[in-house]
Parts: structure tokens; C-alpha cells; sequence
């Protein structure tokens, strides 16, 4: 797999499901600083989101999908997935998907790589969401009324949750 295909991937399942979105391209964005500064220039209004390549000690592969102000918490997503979990290192997330850090895409991978999304329920606070498309130099708006069922057709399993109300 690499970014170009998940590029592809991720435009294929917004646009056969008809959903509207913002597309801007510019200098690479790799940091959240960056990030703000594209949303300023774009007037993007949409909330940034955050996507982590994450593994389980079973060798399984999750997203975890957030906003960019939030951490992951691994003992609580332990509770949810039933394993132990962390990010997976730069040079691995580089081999497996083709994707930089820090421009990691929310959807548009290979379900026989990655199977199963984690969302932060925060996320669906906002009226629209900010992400990547796994290319660093292109920056994506779309309203987060579409994000269940862009969820729903890019993976086989999506597990929501509030992170305020684990214990």
C-alpha cells in the first residue's frame, strides 16, 4: 500500500457516496502548527482531526481517529479492542502504508491491512472535520454528517466511543 493509492482510495469513497467536500492543496503540512496556519489561509472552519496508526499485541492494525487536541489513551482502548495497543513507529508506518507521519488519512486503506476504525465520539461535536487524504501537500473539509457512513464503507468494523465516560 502507499499514500498514492490511499489518496485514491480515500476520493473513490467520498465521491460514490456523493459527499461534499473542501479540497486545498499547499506546501506539505506535517504538524498541527502548520496545520492552523492552512486552516487560516483556507478558512478552513471544520475541527482538525487526528489519525494514529495503532497495533495490538496480536499483530491486528487499528486507526484511531480523534481531534488534534486530544491524546490516545491506551489503557482505555485496551478495554476496547481486548488487547494491548500502541502507535506504530515512523519506519514501520512508512513500510506498511505508505503514509508520513503526521499525515496519516482517517479512511481510504486496504481492509486487509486495516479492518477496524477507532473514533472518538468528540469528533461528531463539530460541524465539520479536517483531515488528510495521506498526502501532505492536500488538506480535506467534509461535514461530519457524512462521517458514519464514510466509516461504514471503508471498514468492516467501527468502534465509537466517548472517552470521558470509560473508567
Amino acid at each position: 500500500m502507499n499514500k498514492e493509492t490511499i489518496k485514491s482510495n480515500f476520493f473513490n469513497i467520498i465521491k460514490d457516496l456523493e459527499i461534499d467536500y473542501k479540497v486545498c492543496e499547499h506546501e506539505p503540512v506535517l504538524d498541527f502548527e502548520k496545520a492552523r496556519e492552512i486552516d487560516e489561509r483556507f478558512g478552513l472552519a471544520g475541527k482538525e482531526s487526528k489519525s494514529l496508526f495503532i497495533k495490538g499485541k496480536s499483530g491486528k492494525y487499528y486507526i484511531y481517529m480523534t481531534t488534534e487536541d486530544r491524546r490516545m489513551d491506551s489503557k482505555k482502548i485496551k478495554q476496547i479492542v481486548n488487547e494491548k495497543v500502541s502507535v506504530v513507529n515512523s519506519e514501520d508506518m512508512q513500510s506498511i502504508i505508505g503514509c508520513e507521519p503526521g499525515c496519516l488519512a482517517p479512511f481510504g486503506y486496504d481492509t486487509n491491512i486495516i479492518d477496524t476504525i477507532i473514533v472518538d465520539k468528540i469528533i461528531k461535536g463539530y460541524d465539520k472535520f479536517i483531515c488528510s487524504c495521506g498526502i501532505p501537500e492536500m488538506t480535506i473539509e467534509i461535514s461530519t454528517k457524512y462521517l458514519d457512513s464514510i466509516l461504514k464503507s471503508s471498514y468492516t468494523n467501527v468502534i465509537e466511543y466517548n472517552e470521558d465516560l470509560l473508567e
